[in-house]
C-alpha cells in the first residue's frame, strides 16, 4: 500500500510540474502551488528568495499565502532579518521540520517570540528547504500546517519536490532562466553515484562498491551538478528524482 501511495503521489507532483509549465504569471503560479500544497496536507506556503523584503529587487521572488496580518507584521517590524527558520535552514543542506530549529540553533529570545507569534497567527508546524543557486542569493521554500500533526519524511519530500519545481518556474517566469524543461541527459553511471550520494556515502565508499575510482566518482556526480546548474548534491539529487533518473524510493 506503501508503495502505491508513493506513486500516487510522484504523479500529482508531476501532473503540478506539467500545470507550471503552462503559467505565465507569478500569480497562476501562486495558485497551483497553493492547491497542490494543499492537496498534500498543508494550510501556507511561502517561496521567496532570502533577501531583505522591504527593499527587495523585482527580479527576486515572493510568493506566500501565509495570512496577511501575519506577514504585515514580518515586513513592517522586519522579523525575517532574525527569523529562527532562516537561521537554522541555512545549516541544513535539504531542509528541516521547524519543531527541529533547536537542534541547528540555539535560539534567542526574540527568535523564540517570533515562533511563538507564527503560531498565534496559525502557523504551528511547518517544513522549510533552502534552494541555493550559482550567482544569486539563496531561496527559501516553505509548507506551514495550522495543526500541530507531525510532518513525515514523505510530506517533507514532496514539499522539497514541489518547492523545487516552483522556483525553477517562478525564475523562468521572472525572465531570470530560460528553461527548456527536458530533463538533463546523465550516463547510467552519473545516475548509479547520485543514488549512492543520496544514500549518504562518500566519493570514497561509492568508488568502492561501483569498483571505480574516487576521483572518477567525484567527476560523475561534479559533471552532473554542473549540467543541473545547481550548489548541493541534495539539489542535484532532487532533479534527478524530478526528471526521472532515480526512482522517489532513494528518497524516502
Amino acid at each position: 500500500m506503501q508503495g502505491t501511495r508513493d506513486i500516487g503521489r510522484l504523479a500529482t507532483i508531476g501532473a503540478f510540474e506539467q500545470s507550471s509549465k503552462l503559467a505565465t504569471t507569478l500569480d497562476q503560479l501562486s495558485n497551483l502551488v497553493d492547491a497542490i500544497v494543499r492537496d498534500f496536507g498543508f494550510r501556507w506556503f511561502a517561496l521567496l528568495h532570502n533577501v531583505d523584503l522591504v527593499q527587495r529587487s523585482k527580479n527576486a521572488l515572493m510568493l506566500t499565502t501565509y495570512p496577511v496580518k501575519w506577514l504585515d507584521e514580518v515586513i513592517e517590524t522586519r522579523l525575517y532579518l532574525d527569523d529562527p527558520v532562516h537561521a537554522a535552514v541555512g545549516k541544513t543542506p535539504s531542509g528541516l521540520n521547524w519543531n527541529q530549529i533547536g537542534e541547528f540553533i540555539d535560539p534567542s529570545t526574540r527568535q523564540i517570540a517570533t515562533l511563538a507569534k507564527g503560531r498565534d497567527h496559525g502557523l504551528r508546524q511547518g517544513f522549510t528547504m533552502p534552494i541555493r543557486m550559482a550567482d544569486e542569493p539563496d531561496a527559501l521554500f516553505s509548507v506551514a500546517r495550522a495543526n500541530d500533526d507531525e510532518i513525515s519524511g514523505e510530506d517533507a519530500l514532496a514539499a522539497r519536490l514541489i518547492g523545487t519545481i516552483a522556483f525553477d518556474r517562478g525564475r523562468a517566469i521572472l525572465g531570470e532562466e530560460r528553461l527548456s524543461y527536458e530533463p538533463v541527459p546523465l550516463s547510467p553511471r552519473q545516475i548509479d553515484c547520485i543514488a549512492l550520494v543520496e544514500q549518504g556515502k562518500s566519493d570514497w565508499e561509492a568508488a568502492q562498491i561501483l569498483g571505480l575510482s574516487r576521483d572518477t566518482v567525484h567527476e560523475y556526480v561534479e559533471g552532473a551538478r554542473r549540467r543541473y546548474g545547481v550548489r548541493r548534491r541534495t539539489q542535484l539529487v532532487l532533479r534527478a528524482v524530478r526528471d526521472g533518473h532515480l526512482n522517489i524510493d532513494a528518497m524516502l
